[in-house]
């Protein structure tokens, strides 16, 4: 865990209200990336030291897996079928909260 930052939007105020509750249950490192390139900007991300990172519902089984009380959340989500259902959504409200924040916040 001490190995990886949590990118994550700050100024999205619906990002910035999750990952606040996740702070408070984790000891993961969470980074705002709101000044960073749009990549980032797009979806969560975690950046490891040795380069790998992992973006989307990926970045958030892994939270939830590195958050107390979420394990089972990630579990969950890692099925199969639930992931690939979770992608679909997660992708649609991600591209609708990145359109928000650059129309109206950044």
């Amino acid at each position: 865990m001490n190995n990886s930052k949590v990118l994550y939007n700050q100024k999205c105020s619906i990002c910035n209200y999750e990952i606040q509750h996740y702070k408070k249950r984790s000891s993961l490192s969470f980074v705002d990336c709101s000044e960073m390139e749009d990549k980032y900007l797009k979806k969560l991300h975690v950046s490891f030291d040795n380069g790998n990172e992992l973006s989307g519902v990926d970045a958030f089984i892994y939270v939830w897996k590195n958050t107390k009380g979420y394990n089972w959340l990630g579990k969950l989500i890692s099925v199969p079928p639930i992931k690939q259902i979770a992608k679909i959504c997660y992708a649609i409200i991600a591209q609708l909260l990145f359109w928000r924040f650059k129309l109206f916040v950044k």
